[in-house]
């Protein structure tokens, strides 16, 4: 919960500078950092990136290879790991956690629950207090009818930063997006 509200106010400041560097009319010094970041999105984590827009455009298959190809990346050049001041994440900065997360999605929404179980505990076993892991199980508790455990791993989630939501909420989200 610290970390999301810390990043949110990181943010936050981040924005102030930049309204007020822009007030100032000194563009140069804007241009600096965004110009570092679209160099990390665009060269170093190009992997990663792409296997967001695939999971965006729904292709899971491909996306799950782009984020394994980046995990890879990750494992032999270790360098790129700090470069994580770049990464926009609010509730994690651990690349790895979150490629896992994002493989469990692309088998959540391919319907294989089990794989996709898999891949969120590991990355809640990367950094336990990312909470989106968390809240990705309670949905696979919630199709298979497990409404306990579900609630359990909801409020797991929220109290490591998620938006606070009720899981009569996720209920109905899971019946409309996953049982119909």
């Amino acid at each position: 919960m610290k970390r999301v509200i810390i990043n949110r106010l990181i943010y936050l400041i981040l924005i102030c500078i930049g309204v007020f560097l822009a007030i100032k009319d000194m563009y140069y010094i804007i241009a600096i950092p965004v110009i570092m970041w679209l160099l990390v999105e665009r060269v170093y984590w190009k992997t990663f990136y792409e296997g967001k827009k695939m999971l965006y455009k729904k292709q899971f298959k491909s996306a799950a290879g782009k984020f394994e190809g980046f995990l890879k990346e990750l494992e032999e050049k270790p360098w790129l790991n700090k470069l994580k001041m770049f990464n926009i994440g609010i509730y994690t900065h651990n690349l790895q956690a979150e490629c896992y997360n994002n493989i469990g999605i692309c088998y959540l929404e391919s319907k294989s629950y089990k794989k996709a179980t898999k891949y969120f505990n590991k990355a809640i076993e990367l950094d336990e207090i990312f909470c989106i892991p968390y809240y990705n199980i309670a949905i696979i508790k919630l199709i298979h009818d497990n409404e306990e455990e579900a609630r359990e791993y909801l409020s797991k989630s929220i109290k490591r930063g998620y938006n606070k939501v009720k899981l009569e909420q996720l209920k109905g989200y899971v019946m409309m997006k996953y049982k119909m």
